[in-house]
């Protein structure tokens, strides 16, 4: 399923985001397709009122940031895939359930939030799609993880019926 198509089918993603979002915790959610492309991302947070101008430049701070990570996930799931196809000596067509990756606390960090994980699993069906997860330490892996897989297996049940009821009549 191209990228363009997953955009077209998920008009509204936050059917599917938000059930993540909601956990306490949760910084940021992503749908993307297996070239990096965004297909729905949850809504940032603001930090109060702020001029025209100036929101126009977060929100732009903001597509660039939700770009950059949605490229490095695509990165990663494909460096993923041929690390452990070679480390496991498994078909390369082997399935991927789940990415994740763990940062533990940098002292030097000025931020509030250097520690944590992102969590990436693929769409259910042949969606070419994966859903993203970024965390705080203190947020309970497991919670995230059967959240993302409910919602990951949903997302896909919907696109493979919609794609389904779109290509028409088998032959």
């Amino acid at each position: 399923m191209s990228s363009s198509t997953l955009v077209a089918q998920i008009a509204d993603p936050s059917w599917v985001l938000d059930p993540i979002t909601t956990i306490n915790g949760v910084h940021v959610a992503l749908i993307i397709s297996s070239d990096g492309i965004v297909v729905g991302a949850s809504e940032g947070t603001t930090t109060g009122p702020a001029d025209r101008a100036k929101r126009d430049m977060d929100d732009r701070a903001k597509r660039d940031t939700v770009d950059r990570i949605s490229a490095a996930i695509s990165s990663l799931h494909g460096a993923g895939r041929a690390a452990a196809v070679e480390a496991l000596g498994a078909h390369e067509k082997t399935p991927i359930s789940t990415i994740t990756v763990q940062l533990d606390a940098d002292p030097a960090s000025q931020s509030a939030v250097s520690a944590g994980t992102l969590m990436v699993m693929p769409v259910g069906g042949e969606t070419n799609a994966y859903l993203a997860a970024a965390f705080g330490p203190a947020t309970p892996m497991g919670i995230i993880a059967q959240t993302m897989a409910k919602q990951a297996k949903n997302l896909g049940d919907q696109l493979m019926t919609v794609s389904s009821r779109n290509d028409g009549p088998a032959s």
